[in-house]
């Protein structure tokens, strides 16, 4: 689930021994397995190798006004005014022209004593042409080359480019990825290298999403309530998150398992973020859970620049997008302490608890010791009307204190957004260490939720309402660690308390045509200003539908239509309307398995985006318009 300017760190892990669940209804989740963990299961003696490869060829033609935006040179070079586009605004990810070849192939060798099983991963990956088509419109990139995740070898830098060619780059690399030990019992995994976590709460930690958006011959709303995208079982395993890199240990007995990690985090270069985290899951199964979890996180090296005011040198750029804030922090450490429960309240009533306690410092800030511990709140309760149907309500209380760790990417445009921009990214170039859907930093309130299956026909609804704890204001924004996920700081005599509001409809019918599928989720924001402070406004809705037909052709093939719309209107530090663009998509594609070994993929995408200057009223068009062709041939032996 993270989806940068329109899309936040929102992904939740589904593995084998926990499921992050922030709901006491389940929510979507991916499986991380791009570069999957070895599993411990039992298998022959000996020697065994398995091999797995893609190309992917991507080619993107982008033209109009938009395409050169007036903030994107400053962005470039660190300004927090930030352009409108050319950006996907179901995904984030940058649509610019050029082509793009990447390829990746991996080797997992296994070796079966009668007591224990050695793994490996090992490979090599090529990328040659457009940097940013290869970046964020292909495949998660071999690790070693991957500037996402700090990787300077492909040359990846922002840019705009008008024309194919303008920021091509070419870059090769083969490594040791990982590598394991693990009992033939499944009671101990030590592993050490690139890999994701096995168990962990999401309200603690969760991995950083990646930002490229893999090859698909469908697309969703960034908040969908769906199950996918249509896909044979060859697209089921692109990771949702971006790898750890370090040392890990699993221990299991009984119902209880016990994960060690020691590891690095994604960071921009000269700079390091390393967490050490414990975490213990007692699972009865049933959905019976209890686990407990404590991180800490250090970071080290370059101060960063970043968009609170906290940190040293705070100063407020006044701009178009309103007052932002800039300064430079270096120094952190973040811990946090989590419980969760996960419980039967009755039979036809499941229920969920939450809690985490976190405490942070800071170098280089602006009032030493105004810092302060924050908590995490979670309660919800989900009851099944029957066999198809259930209901249920959740509660969150997420304080402007709480895992608040401020932690840059591999690149600074990996995570991207215009002051407007909903559901915001937390903050512009950062990821935040927990996951921050449905509730942000900074709120309370509740999210209700419905779902139904009856034969053919799939649905779920869901409303969610969150307010401010606390206003941002100049003395607030001031405190150490003091974060609002989204609104910009007020004078401390004009302070009001901003509301948003989430609505999302999913439905499904099974026919013996194929599935239509119906996808809308609608995000308001609102903060009412006194009449002396305009530019605190804040008062707009962002709306954005998916409609998608696919079909099966036999067991080896299928297809699929899609078409969409996202919108954005109202207004953003202004009392007139100076927010109103809409980008509407059209997608299709197939995916063919032409043997036990080899499947392709082939999608067209056409996306137009139309609306005012993002820098009113005599700044230029954001109009663009292009399509994206993409081929994607996988091997597995």
């Amino acid at each position: 689930m993270l989806r940068g300017v329109f899309f936040g760190g929102v992904a939740a892990i589904a593995t084998p021994l926990s499921v992050h669940a922030q709901s006491a209804m389940p929510q979507p989740s991916s499986v991380a397995s791009a570069t999957p963990s070895p599993s411990p299961a039992a298998s022959p003696r000996g020697f065994a190798i398995g091999v797995d490869a893609h190309t992917t060829f991507i080619s993107e033609g982008t033209r109009g006004p938009g395409i050169s935006p007036p903030e994107g040179p400053g962005f470039a070079l660190g300004s927090p005014l930030s352009p409108l586009t050319p950006y996907d605004t179901f995904s984030s990810a940058p649509l610019t022209p050029g082509n793009a070849w990447e390829s990746a192939v991996y080797f997992r060798p296994t070796f079966t004593t009668p007591g224990l099983v050695f793994a490996a991963t090992l490979g090599a990956g090529y990328v040659t042409g457009s940097t940013t088509a290869a970046a964020y419109w292909g495949e998660p990139l071999f690790d070693t080359l991957n500037p996402h995740l700090g990787f300077q070898q492909l040359g990846f830098h922002i840019v705009f480019p008008t024309h194919a060619g303008q920021d091509d780059g070419a870059g090769v690399a083969a490594s040791i990825l990982s590598g394991s030990v693990a009992t033939n019992d499944g009671r101990a995994l030590v592993r050490g290298g690139w890999f994701d976590l096995q168990q962990s709460d999401g309200f603690v930690f969760t991995q950083p999403a990646v930002t490229n958006v893999a090859p698909s011959i469908s697309f969703a709303t960034a908040e969908t309530l769906g199950n996918g995208a249509p896909n044979l079982d060859w697209w089921q395993t692109s990771d949702a998150v971006l790898p750890l890199h370090g040392i890990d240990g699993v221990f299991k007995q009984g119902l209880g398992t016990l994960e060690l990690t020691d590891a690095a985090l994604p960071s921009l270069p000269g700079t390091g973020v390393q967490m050490q985290m414990a975490t213990l899951v007692v699972d009865h199964g049933e959905g019976t859970r209890y686990s407990a979890d404590v991180l800490h996180v250090s970071t080290g090296g370059n101060l960063i620049a970043t968009t609170v005011l906290y940190g040293s040198d705070p100063s407020l750029f006044v701009s178009p997008q309103g007052a932002l804030p800039t300064s430079t922090i270096g120094g952190q450490q973040q811990t946090i302490f989590g419980l969760r429960a996960a419980f039967h309240v009755t039979k036809s009533v499941n229920g969920i608890i939450e809690y985490g306690h976190s405490t942070y410092a800071a170098q280089n800030v602006a009032e030493p010791g105004t810092g302060k511990p924050g908590n995490y709140y979670h309660a919800g309760a989900a009851k099944s009307l029957g066999k198809n149907a259930t209901v249920g309500i959740d509660a969150y209380r997420n304080e402007p204190f709480y895992a608040q760790a401020l932690l840059p990417y591999g690149t600074p445009e990996n995570v991207w957004s215009v002051a407007w921009s909903w559901p915001g990214q937390w903050l512009k170039s950062n990821y935040q260490l927990i996951n921050d859907f449905p509730v942000n930093i900074n709120r309370q309130g509740y999210r209700a939720h419905a779902a139904l299956s009856s034969g053919q026909l799939q649905f779920k609804a869901v409303y969610g309402n969150f307010g401010q704890i606390d206003p941002i204001t100049l003395s607030n924004a001031l405190q150490t660690g003091f974060i609002d996920g989204f609104f910009l700081p007020e004078a401390d005599a004009d302070a009001t308390l901003g509301r948003q509001h989430q609505y999302g409809l999913w439905g499904d019918w099974h026919s013996g045509l194929g599935d239509l599928t119906v996808d809308y989720d609608e995000d308001t924001m609102r903060r009412l200003a006194v009449a002396s402070a305009p530019i605190d406004t804040v008062s707009y809705d962002a709306p954005s539908y998916v409609l998608s037909f696919s079909h099966h052709f036999g067991s080896r093939v299928i297809g699929s239509v899609s078409y969409g719309r996202y919108a954005m209107r109202g207004s953003f530090g202004q009392a007139v309307t100076n927010v109103d663009y809409a980008e509407r998509v059209g997608m299709s594609g197939f995916e063919y398995e032409e043997s036990p070994s080899t499947a392709t993929l082939v999608s067209l995408r056409w996306s137009g985006l139309n609306g005012n200057p993002s820098i009113p009223p005599t700044g230029p068009s954001p109009a663009f318009s292009g399509t994206m062709f993409v081929l994607e041939q996988r091997l597995k032996i």
